[in-house]
């Protein structure tokens, strides 16, 4: 748009006058420099008044007045644009006060935008109506007039539903209201803001957020970028951070770029930046509300770093008649803000190593020794943030992981991060499990309140996993969806009665199969889930769809697919850097001869577990391809797949050599929250069974740092958002190449030698962070953990002796044999085959070893 020429009479500087209410200190710089005169009108309670002296000093004309009185306000503008002959008058500040101005304006025909889109933008309540009455983006809403309104509106619309305050900004005042008792709390927070109504009562979008910034011209919408939002835990909705631009898949970023033209078209709005909200929800994107201005947190400067676009300049050009040119981002920027838990702050630790950074953009703390930490109410009250950029969304992340760890505040005697962890958390340890107050000593959680907490649902039956929460959820949290066909072959009907967490297993099919998707709905209407988990290998993608269908964290249905398929992992390994074997998918014994061409070689199933049907050859030829293909494509799992037909792929791959790793990683958000990396012992011979582990395992700095990017590489190549990861790697002399990854909790017992070690228990941890709430884990080990599985002679068990003997041994934490007399041993293809384990603990790894290997050898299986 070009703004018009000045009206004759005006004084000999020519230059289009521009009035501007609230114009911030570098709109004033920028209008100037696109060739405008700038008049400023401003509320002197709205900035310090040192920054208004510097928007004074700036401006060629600076004005001040009241904005809470839209009559004078109204007054101000219209006699200001008169004297002056403004050309254009304009308000991209704060929304409250945007319509007076641009009813003003429109009435002075010195509008850049009609008073009605602005209006729409502006009032939540409008936009609403607008959207309803186009069917676009349909949400449940009602308008409650008064505080008073609220309660009976909220039950009209379903709980949860969401509270919105219509004339409030900045996450003021929005309150996720989830059960009647929420009522003295959202009470509470409307009084802090001293606010009576009206109030926007909506349903509760489920799903991740992100914000849409664009530039309109002459009513065409440009799209500079998607950003993804970070919100902090409900029932508050404060951002606690941003990633420009987001990381989408190319059919869900076109629907949301589309959804966003569409309803700004449909407002009637003409020039200039929005900002709107989007929750992406199971059926589609969703908007949340739009502004007519910039995003705030500090967006427009992730915008500038990651693409080179100063979209404040942009606007300022745009208004001179300059068309807008939005460049393909070449980069990734974050920002994070702090949000300390409330106290007093005795020390301030790491700023000064962090501003050192060459990655760190920004960096600002507004907390001092000696100041009180208020609780974070809105984004005002977050106490200061940090930008970063990288090459890609995992290294800004992961820069911005760094930044946070660095930083530490030592509150009422504690030291505590800006990532939230405790340097050295007191015991006992005050935490939040399924959204109680809990306290952790040790290896127990006691529940300090009863809890009506949402459900969370497995995929899967996993009586280890059930057996650890059992106690630490409220009762009969829990449902299970299995297969009807695994429920009979492993005698589950009752299994309910076996755990106090459980409330039932829930007939589904899920394996190869998208039938628990149609459980969503009946799920939800029963009761809310609150996260999707899991329980097994073959139950990864079905997790992970329900989990996206609910709008629930997950891994993500496309990251799940490449983690249960071998030959889909290696695709988009190669496509993203990750270091792997040469491999083919193979259909038969031709494809492995021709892809070993006599050297050595591994075959194994592609969507199999557990080294099922896994076989490394030494050499090939025609007779021994045909009979590792027979070997490899008759492998079978009677109770753990239904009795339908499956399809299984098969690949062949190049046979490294080194010593063989994994590293188990908790993932929030495409971000490694905690990873360890575990020993691993395999038997010799044809099939690479584990006879071992030990963790954290004994590694030198720079592997450590190797495995480190290596995960990180992964996670970005996969896609991979939210959950847990075991991926399994094989250390060679050019650094650790991936064997296979899967995204559910590891077997062989490694996560109980995680907790172990750590302190932990990742099992409760999962299941908060897939329900998106806060997971804190140490970084550091305590202790070594080990475990060796107790092998036999094949043939049929005679006795076992030794098993009192190892008990007793310093540090061994379990001997368990799951052979008898009378029962039969088979030689090890498959870690089904082995016939017990020994755990235990020391205080390195040389002793946690020594330890584990004395146990094993006082426990004897003979056979016959």
């Amino acid at each position: 748009m070009t703004a018009p020429r000045p009206a004759t009479g005006l004084p000999p500087d020519d230059r289009p006058r521009l009035l501007m209410v609230m114009p911030y200190r570098q709109f004033v710089r920028k209008a100037q420099a696109a060739g405008f005169w700038v008049g400023a009108i401003w509320d002197p309670r709205l900035q310090t008044p040192e920054y208004l002296d510097d928007v004074h000093a700036l401006a060629d004309l600076f004005v001040t007045t009241d904005f809470q009185d839209p009559v004078l306000l109204g007054h101000t503008i219209r006699e200001v644009a008169r004297q002056h002959h403004a050309s254009v008058i304009y308000h991209i500040g704060r929304e409250e006060t945007m319509v007076t101005a641009h009813e003003v304006a429109e009435d002075l025909h010195a509008e850049v935008n009609p008073a009605a889109a602005i209006r729409c933008l502006a009032d939540k309540h409008a936009m609403r109506d607008l959207l309803a009455r186009h069917e676009l983006s349909p949400v449940a809403y009602e308008l409650a007039p008064t505080r008073d309104d609220v309660p009976a509106a909220v039950e009209r619309i379903g709980r949860p539903a969401v509270v919105k305050p219509v004339a409030l900004a900045g996450s003021r005042g929005v309150f996720l209201w989830q059960e009647a008792r929420d009522q003295a709390a959202w009470t509470e927070l409307v009084d802090a803001y001293g606010y009576e109504g009206p109030f926007l009562v909506e349903e509760y979008l489920r799903g991740p957020e992100y914000s849409v910034e664009t530039l309109s011209q002459d009513g065409r919408h440009h799209v500079v970028g998607i950003t993804e939002k970070l919100l902090g835990a409900p029932p508050l909705f404060v951002e606690v951070g941003h990633v420009h631009p987001a990381p989408l898949p190319p059919a869900r970023e076109q629907a949301i770029e589309e959804l966003t033209v569409r309803f700004l078209t449909l407002c009637g709005y003409r020039f200039g930046p929005a900002h709107t909200e989007v929750i992406w929800t199971p059926q589609g994107p969703r908007i949340v509300e739009s502004q007519a201005r910039l995003g705030g947190d500090r967006i427009p400067r992730l915008v500038e770093l990651a693409g080179g676009l100063d979209i404040e300049q942009a606007i300022f050009a745009g208004l001179a008649g300059a068309p807008v040119d939005v460049p393909e981002p070449t980069a990734t920027a974050a920002v994070r803000f702090f949000t300390f838990p409330p106290g007093r702050v005795d020390e301030v630790r790491g700023l000064e190593q962090v501003r050192r950074l060459p990655y760190v953009d920004e960096l600002t703390l507004r907390l001092r020794p000696g100041d009180t930490v208020a609780e974070v109410r809105d984004s005002k009250g977050r106490q200061g943030h940090v930008i970063v950029s990288g090459a890609t969304p995992e290294q800004a992340r992961t820069r911005c992981a760094d930044v946070l760890a660095a930083i530490e505040l030592v509150i009422d005697g504690t030291p505590v991060r800006a990532d939230g962890r405790a340097q050295q958390p007191p015991a006992p340890l005050h935490t939040r499990i399924n959204g109680q107050e809990a306290v952790m000593t040790d290896q127990k959680v006691a529940m300090t309140t009863p809890g009506t907490d949402p459900r969370v649902v497995f995929v899967g039956y996993n009586a280890a996993y059930l057996r650890a929460i059992d106690g630490s959820v409220p009762e009969g949290s829990v449902v299970v969806l299995e297969e009807p066909d695994i429920i009979r072959k492993r005698e589950l009907s009752d299994a309910a009665a076996r755990f106090g967490c459980l409330d039932r297993i829930i007939p589904a099919s899920y394996q190869q199969s998208s039938g628990a998707l149609d459980l969503a709905a009946t799920l939800e209407a029963e009761r809310p889930v609150s996260a999707v988990v899991p329980g097994l290998e073959y139950a990864v993608p079905a997790a992970a769809a329900l989990a996206e269908k609910l709008g629930l964290p997950g891994a993500t249905e496309q990251a799940a697919q490449a983690l249960r398929d071998k030959v889909r992992l290696r695709e988009v390994c190669d496509a993203g850097g990750v270091r792997g074997p040469r491999w083919r998918e193979v259909h038969g014994p031709a494809d492995i001869l021709d892809f070993a061409d006599g050297g050595p070689v591994v075959v194994k199933p592609a969507n199999r577990q557990a080294s099922v049907g896994v076989q490394l050859l030494d050499s090939v030829d025609a007779t021994s391809a045909a009979r590792a293909w027979e070997r490899t494509s008759s492998a079978a799992e009677y109770e753990q797949v239904p009795d339908r037909s499956l399809t299984w792929r098969f690949l062949a791959e190049e046979r490294l050599r080194g010593p063989e790793y994994s590293v188990e990683a908790l993932v929030r958000q495409g971000e490694i929250i905690f990873h360890n990396v575990t020993a691993k012992t395999v038997i010799p011979g044809p099939y690479p069974v584990e006879l071992g582990h030990l963790l954290p395992a004994p590694l030198e700095q720079d592997t450590q740092a190797a495995f480190e990017t290596a995960m990180r590489a992964l996670v970005t190549a996969t896609g991979y958002r939210t959950g847990i990861l075991h991926a399994e790697w094989i250390l060679t002399g050019s650094g650790p190449a991936l064997v296979e990854c899967a995204g559910r909790c590891p077997g062989d017992y490694l996560i109980d030698l995680n907790d172990l070690a750590y302190g932990t228990r990742i099992r409760l941890a999962l299941i908060d962070l897939l329900a998106g709430r806060t997971v804190v884990l140490p970084r550091t080990a305590q202790q070594t953990s080990a475990i060796r599985f107790l092998a036999a002679e094949p043939g049929t068990v005679t006795a076992v002796a030794g098993t009192v003997a190892a008990r007793v041994l310093p540090g061994v934490r379990e001997v368990e044999v799951d052979v008898e007399a009378g029962q039969e041993v088979r030689p090890w293809a498959s870690s089904w085959d082995r016939a017990g384990h020994i755990i235990a603990t020391g205080p390195d790894a040389e002793t946690a070893q020594r330890r584990v290997l004395t146990a094993d050898a006082l426990v004897r299986i003979t056979t016959q």
